[in-house]
C-alpha cells in the first residue's frame, strides 16, 4: 500500500529564522459510491458534502486528508489493520472494537426501501418482504434486525447482491429486481442524476435512521493521538453548524439535487 509523502519547500531565509513549517502527516480516509455525501467520481465544485465538510476540518489539525476509493466490504478489513485511517459509520457497539468513534455527528441519514413507481408493493414488516426480488448493495449493515434478515436471504439463495453502488436502481428500472434497501438522500440524488426520479417510489417504511460519525482506525500508526485528533474535529463541526457554514454547505447540495431533478 503506497502511503502518499508530502515535499515542502523551505526556504533558505526561513530555515535561518528557525521558522520551518512542520510538514502535515498525510492520512488516509475512505470515500465510498454515497451521494450526495461521497462521490465516486466527484463533479467539478461538487466533491461531495461530507468530503467537502472533512477537508476543512482536517486541515485545522496538524493532519491533511487524502481520500481514497474503496468499496464498502473491503474498507472494513483495511481499517482493522490500520491501511485506512478514517470513515464515517453509525454507531454499532461491534464497531468500537476497531475503530474510536467521535461525538459530533457529521450528518444524518436514513434507510428507506425503493420501488418502481406504480407497484403496488406495502412494506409495514420485515416478513413483507419474504415474497419480492430483494436487491442488496454488498458491505450495507442497514439496521441489526434488517442485516439479520438480509443475511438469512442470502444463506437460502433469495438475495440478489451488487458491489456497484448504483447497481441496485439499475436492477430495479431492468426488472432484476423487485426492491432495495438504500439511504433516502442517495436513492434520490441517484434518481435525479439518471433523470427517473418518477420511475421510483420511496416507501415510508423506516429501517433505520441514524447520526453518522467520523471513526478512527484502532491500528492507524499515522494519527498518534486518535481522541485528540476526534475532539478537535467535533469541534470543528460543531463551530461550522453555529456559524451557518454547514448549511451553507449542504444547501449548495440540495440546489444540485434540484437542478438535477429539471434538467
Amino acid at each position: 500500500f503506497v502511503i502518499l509523502i508530502l515535499a515542502v519547500f523551505i526556504s533558505p531565509d526561513a530555515a535561518a529564522a528557525g521558522n520551518e513549517p512542520s510538514p502535515r502527516m498525510p492520512i488516509i480516509i475512505v470515500e465510498n459510491d454515497w451521494p450526495p455525501y461521497f462521490f465516486r467520481i466527484p463533479e467539478p465544485g461538487y466533491p461531495g458534502l461530507a468530503r467537502e465538510l472533512l477537508e476543512i476540518c482536517v486541515q485545522h489539525t496538524d493532519y491533511s486528508p487524502f481520500f481514497n476509493f474503496y468499496p464498502v466490504n473491503r474498507m472494513y478489513a483495511y481499517l482493522k489493520n490500520g491501511e485506512i485511517d478514517l470513515a464515517l459509520f453509525s454507531h454499532r457497539s461491534e464497531r468500537e472494537k476497531i475503530v474510536h468513534y467521535g461525538q459530533e455527528p457529521l450528518l444524518t441519514s436514513g434507510y428507506r426501501p425503493v420501488i418502481r413507481a406504480g407497484e403496488k408493493i406495502t412494506i409495514t414488516r420485515l416478513s413483507d418482504f419474504d415474497n419480492l426480488r430483494l436487491g442488496h448493495l454488498a458491505g450495507l449493515k442497514y439496521s441489526p434486525e434488517f442485516y439479520r434478515y438480509i443475511q438469512a436471504r442470502e444463506k437460502n439463495g433469495t438475495l440478489i447482491t451488487s458491489t456497484m453502488g448504483d447497481s441496485p436502481l439499475r436492477m430495479l428500472l431492468e426488472g432484476i429486481i423487485d426492491i432495495f434497501v438504500d439511504t433516502e438522500s442517495t436513492i434520490r440524488w441517484r434518481a435525479n442524476q439518471m433523470g427517473v426520479s418518477d420511475k421510483v417510489e420511496i416507501l415510508d417504511f423506516e429501517i433505520k435512521t441514524s447520526n453518522y460519525f467520523v471513526t478512527v482506525s484502532k491500528q492507524t500508526p499515522r494519527i498518534k493521538h486518535p481522541r485528540q485528533f476526534l475532539d478537535q474535529l467535533d469541534s470543528c463541526f460543531r463551530e461550522l453548524k453555529q456559524t451557518g457554514r454547514y448549511e451553507e454547505i449542504a444547501g449548495k447540495y440540495h440546489q444540485k439535487a434540484k437542478a438535477l431533478q429539471t434538467d
